[in-house]
């Protein structure tokens, strides 16, 4: 799986609205729509310098009350795959109300976006990954998940081989330790706009070595430097001072430190690597299976 490719894949969520919800400040509420919608103009425009295409993993709560984003992320020749119906970690959840939200996630993204959901990743990437039932489930309802870290081929055989699936393909991402000072750090995300770009660049290149095909992932919170999805202290305000200024510096980390840069960084990226497009349109190429050692 050598070669000069990559993929791009959104974690299509409100940062906002999802926070709110571990933190206990609700259970659920209104979305930040017209930030997803300018997040979505910024990430399309991208793509479109690139002439290419990219799978979005959204959560059905978008779904649901914003119907028309979802409805025009697929007009535009995107996938359109599922990020859960909440941004909950599946990890703390059984396995039925797993199955619950699944489908329940998969029938409102397949009613907006008017096109078959195929592909699923977890929150977080939080799955249990100790017992096979909650992937058992994912594969009841999806032809591939992304929900996977590794950084070798023989941990994707050791996967297979625990979770013993049957038909579910799988798209990974690269997870590794570019400079001995640091921990394993994810091929996208924060480590995107934080670390200096030759840190993504050992990254690209431990992964081409491991045989894996590059798969760079973002939301859309790091794709504007407005803190459009930061709570403000009248929102932080019930979780009393101290909780609330430790939050507040988390989301200097998450919507501030970076993002101005991010779309240079990857068009600098994707200049070198071709950008493949669309997840579902490499099944069998890129993605792997139960009955695969290596490529």
């Amino acid at each position: 799986m050598n070669g000069g490719g990559a993929f791009l894949s959104i974690d299509f969520e409100d940062f906002a609205h999802d926070i709110k919800r571990d933190l206990g400040l609700w259970e659920t509420g209104p979305l930040r729509g017209d930030a997803l919608w300018r997040c979505y103009e910024d990430i399309n425009k991208f793509l479109n310098r690139h002439k290419a295409k990219a799978t979005f993993f959204c959560t059905g709560i978008i779904a649901e009350q914003m119907p028309d984003l979802i409805a025009r992320i697929a007009r535009d020749d995107h996938e359109v795959a599922c990020h859960y119906y909440y941004h909950d970690e599946l990890r703390h959840q059984t396995t039925a109300e797993v199955d619950d939200n699944l489908q329940r996630a998969k029938d409102i993204l397949q009613i907006a976006s008017g096109s078959p959901v195929i592909g699923f990743r977890a929150p977080k990437f939080r799955i249990d990954k100790t017992a096979s039932d909650q992937y058992r489930a994912v594969e009841r309802h999806f032809q591939y998940d992304s929900s996977l870290c590794v950084n070798n081929i023989a941990a994707m055989t050791c996967f297979f081989s625990k979770m013993q699936l049957r038909k579910l393909r799988v798209f990974p991402i690269f997870s590794g330790q570019p400079l001995p000072a640091l921990p394993q750090v994810k091929l996208g995300g924060s480590y995107m706009k934080l670390l200096p770009m030759r840190i993504t660049k050992r990254l690209v290149q431990d992964c081409q070595g491991a045989g894996m095909l590059p798969h760079v992932y973002l939301h859309p919170y790091e794709f504007t430097s407005k803190g459009e999805f930061r709570l403000s202290g009248k929102e932080r305000a019930p979780l009393g001072i101290k909780s609330s200024a430790y939050w507040a510096l988390r989301q200097h980390q998450w919507h501030t430190i970076g993002n101005r840069s991010l779309s240079t960084r990857l068009d600098d990226l994707f200049r070198r690597l071709k950008l493949q497009g669309r997840l579902r349109d490499h099944l069998e190429q890129y993605s792997y299976g139960s009955h695969e050692q290596t490529r």
